[in-house]
């Protein structure tokens, strides 16, 4: 086997969630919502293998590495781990999935350099068996090292290129280059590279070198002046850099440890708080109910002070007043004898059972009393209590704030600072590296007579790859017509029809059967090849003449999924908008990114308070 396999794709942030998707060793399918950072997987997939930028969306921010994860040919895993805008790419000999602080086994360059072997270039077309293999670059026989990236442009498709009228052998609609395009697809298809020969330059060529070497010379001597450190070299900054790492991670652990104790600190304080205010709300209805009970309290003393009052008046008014009968108004003449005694007693039994009951409900009441002060007794010690734990709570929070967590944040802050500053130097290193690669192949260039033109592509090759293409078509159901490919204008024919003459829905479909037939073709002939393909929206835009929609769902689609699962001898990653079969998201490691925030899955990067829909 020489093919690789992409095991996963993950974003690490210092205080932000792990991003991942992870590859099915057959298919990955991510599809859902446009703008859930669909096409960015592609993107990051580009550039962690040697794209020189990467677009970041506005989720990405605060993610400090993009980890790749890679299965290598003879099955060891490697990690290659790649900050946003750097030109290096620290390679880890492990499974990464994390926040990775130490030092990496190995340090390439993202750019391809024939002079050197550590760049990622290189690195990879080692592990597939293609390093040394050359391209054609002219007509005349003159020739260049294959890179990686004159590869992966025929297994990794955007969504732009999915539909451009480009062919898919060529990058660009431009004539630069095209010779060497054509010449990767050869190289794929026959496992053979262009035979190396000798190319001169005229006394032209020679002049338009000699002010490239020159310009070269300008773009070095203007990176060198923006080095700060001119006294340590690229080693010396390397070896820096790898002691900054290690003492940044045991300082990372050190910050770690004492913001979990702040953390957990805080939460006791917070536990006190609401332990406090209970206690406090509790005080507070004690204090509440007792001034109520003691107005009743008051009340029923002033009550059975007034019938005392009664009582004693009654009995004064009963035996010094005569005339009507104070007690029942009755007059004189209808009073029979001891009619006052009578109704003194009457006036005093009443009078006594008011009095009684009024003395039992205040005995209740005098209880009551003395059992809520009992009680607001016992909360008031534990408000005590509480409220000195949560002073100390506080000086303890305060201690750690002031004596570890401040002093560790401005170490990590001084430690990033010069880590920044490090890889800054680092990457002018590198930049000037790269230049100064351009500017020795221009100098090692000699004029000599040209070599061989190179050949093309033997027939049969051609006419069994013609026919791998043909049979994808077929099993993916798409109507078609005899399907040829023209190396000589590297444009694809279905029928008398250019894949250009198409439309873009109808471009998208073939553009994606060329890749994954010549993926399969190679894999099947034992051709080294990368091993994976990446489609970026082959089957948006398709739309089968004479078919309806809802037909296509369960035709096209349907068909294209199941032959990559089953069939295709590869890895096969897709980003699609439209849901694939049922019967595929059982099988194949599928995504659904939402946008929604209860969703599967929001997007690629978790949902954060920032990442939330605008209402």
């Amino acid at each position: 086997m020489t093919e690789l396999r992409l095991l996963h794709l993950t974003y690490a942030g210092m205080g932000r969630e792990t991003a991942s998707v992870v590859f099915d060793p057959r298919l990955t399918i991510v599809y859902g919502a446009s703008d859930t950072g669909k096409s960015f997987v592609t993107e990051s997939i580009d550039y962690m293998l040697g794209a020189r930028k990467l677009s970041l969306i506005p989720e990405a921010a605060g993610y400090s590495q993009i980890l790749l994860g890679i299965a290598l040919p003879d099955a060891s895993v490697i990690t290659l781990m790649r900050a946003p805008e750097s030109g290096r790419v620290s390679v880890f000999d492990d499974d990464v999935r994390d926040l990775v602080y130490r030092s990496p086994d190995l340090v390439l360059s993202a750019q391809h350099s024939p002079r050197t072997t550590r760049n990622l270039s290189r690195y990879l077309m080692e592990r597939i068996g293609l390093d040394g293999a050359l391209l054609a670059t002219n007509d005349a026989g003159a020739t260049k090292l294959a890179g990686f990236r004159d590869l992966l442009h025929l297994c990794l498709i955007s969504e732009t290129r999915m539909v451009s009228k480009v062919s898919p052998v060529l990058r660009t609609s431009g004539t630069s280059g095209q010779t060497a395009h054509k010449s990767a697809l050869k190289l794929l298809l026959t496992g053979a590279g262009e035979q190396p020969s000798p190319s001169g330059l005229n006394q032209a060529q020679r002049r338009v070198h000699k002010g490239k070497i020159s310009l070269l010379d300008e773009l070095i001597l203007g990176l060198q002046r923006q080095l700060a450190s001119r006294e340590a070299n690229q080693s010396q900054l390397q070896q820096q850099l790898r002691l900054l790492l290690e003492h940044q991670d045991t300082r990372a652990q050190s910050l770690r440890d004492v913001t979990r104790r702040h953390a957990q600190a805080a939460s006791d304080r917070a536990t006190l708080s609401v332990a406090l205010a209970r206690y406090a709300q509790r005080l507070a209805e004690t204090d509440d109910l007792l001034g109520r009970f003691e107005l009743l309290r008051a009340q029923y003393e002033s009550d059975l002070a007034r019938l005392g009052m009664v009582s004693e008046a009654g009995s004064l008014l009963g035996y010094f007043r005569s005339g009507p009968c104070v007690f029942c108004g009755a007059e004189p003449h209808h009073q029979q004898a001891g009619h006052d005694a009578m109704e003194t007693t009457a006036l005093h039994q009443a009078v006594t059972a008011e009095s009684t009951k009024t003395r039992t409900l205040l005995a209740d009441l005098l209880v009551t009393i003395e059992d809520l002060r009992s009680q607001r007794a016992y909360v008031a010690e534990d408000h005590a209590v509480h409220a000195a734990q949560a002073e100390q709570a506080d000086a303890e929070i305060a201690r750690i704030e002031r004596e570890e967590l401040s002093p560790l944040q401005d170490e990590v802050a001084e430690v990033m600072a010069t880590r920044s500053r490090l890889e800054n130097e680092l990457g002018l290193h590198a930049r000037i590296e790269e230049l100064e690669d351009v500017r020795a192949q221009l100098v090692s260039e000699e004029a000599q007579p040209g070599g061989q033109p190179s050949r093309g592509i033997p027939a049969a090759t051609l006419t069994g790859f013609d026919r791998a293409i043909e049979r994808t078509l077929d099993a993916w159901r798409v109507r078609r017509e005899e399907v040829t490919y023209d190396q000589h204008t590297a444009e694809l024919y279905v029928g008398e029809r250019s894949r250009s003459g198409h439309g873009k829905g109808m471009r998208a479909v073939l553009h994606a059967a060329f890749t994954t037939a010549l993926a399969d073709y190679g894999l099947e002939h034992r051709r080294s090849h990368p091993g994976f393909i990446v489609l970026d929206s082959p089957l948006v835009t398709f739309r089968e003449p004479g078919v309806r929609e809802t037909d296509l769902r369960q035709s096209v689609p349907e068909h294209f999924y199941r032959h990559l699962l089953s069939t295709f001898r590869g890895q096969a990653i897709v980003v699609e908008n439209t849901d694939p079969p049922a019967d595929v998201l059982d099988q194949g490691q599928v995504y659904m990114f939402s946008r929604e925030a209860h969703g599967q899955r929001f997007g690629f990067f978790p949902l954060t308070s920032s990442s939330l829909p605008m209402q």
